[in-house]
């Protein structure tokens, strides 16, 4: 069984980790299968809309930390899939008001780009974003600040 339904990855080393109990989430095969296509589903839009503040929901995002953490695997997936690295940044909506609110508006132009993409949200999956977004974009972008990262200072004071 490998899983790749529609990016051609095989991302069942992945669900193996996922569904472990002590190591991953304790996912079941039937919801692992399930967020991964999701997961697949989200790399098709971030690599047919690589300029995009694309926000994956939280299942997916957590599909997507597991499949990073394998970095060899991730880094060859990457330049298989996509001909580049796709970056992750996870500080998106935590360097402010401003920066929050832009999260916010990436999240619901996320789900209505895939529903104009791939039809209705399963709303099991999709129905909340963390704040942790796809930063794979080719170019910088002034939404992301990539070199904006949060210090502990911005949080004690």
């Amino acid at each position: 069984m490998s899983e790749n339904i529609l990016t051609g990855l095989d991302l069942e080393p992945i669900m193996v980790k996922v569904m472990d109990d002590e190591e991953g989430l304790g996912w079941s095969l039937e919801y692992t299968k399930r967020v991964a296509a999701e997961y697949e589903k989200y790399l098709i839009l971030c690599k047919e809309y690589p300029e995009e503040a694309l926000v994956p929901p939280a299942a997916v995002d957590d599909f997507w930390h597991f499949h990073i953490l394998d970095t060899q695997k991730y880094q060859e997936d990457c330049q298989m899939y996509f001909g580049y690295f796709l970056h992750h940044f996870p500080y998106f909506g935590m360097r402010g008001k401003e920066d929050e609110n832009n999260l916010k508006k990436a999240w619901a132009d996320s789900c209505s780009i895939y529903e104009n993409r791939f039809g209705q949200l399963p709303k099991d999956i999709w129905l909340a974003s963390k704040r942790c977004p796809n930063c794979g974009r080719r170019g910088n972008s002034t939404i992301y600040a990539v070199n904006q990262r949060p210090r502990l200072s911005s949080v004690m004071a």
